[in-house]
């Protein structure tokens, strides 16, 4: 029988880096996400220009209505996480238009 040694699992923990935090600007834009699959929905995306990720609130529900729906079409800086095509931000702000 094997034993734990939760010592060295805490040091783990303790050693595991959280993401790094980003600061990002883009226009906020409704698209389809998950096209042709049970998850397929209209989707709230920050477009960088050079990238676009689905935006969500950091510790909101995925399942609920997304706040950030109501600034589609505006430019906004985030400050949050990115996780493969998802950014989780963590706080967010309206800015001017770039091209303005």
């Amino acid at each position: 029988m094997k034993s734990l040694d939760t010592e060295n699992m805490s040091e783990d923990k303790r050693n595991k880096k959280e993401p790094a935090t980003v600061k990002i600007r883009g226009r906020l834009i409704l698209k389809t996400f998950g096209r042709t699959t049970k998850s397929e929905h209209l989707g709230v995306h920050i477009d960088t220009g050079e990238d676009t990720f689905l935006i969500r609130p950091a510790g909101s529900n995925p399942f609920m209505n997304n706040p950030l729906e109501a600034l589609a079409g505006k430019f906004i800086e985030a400050e949050g996480r990115i996780s493969d095509y998802i950014f989780f931000a963590k706080t967010w702000k309206e800015v001017e238009d770039p091209e303005r």
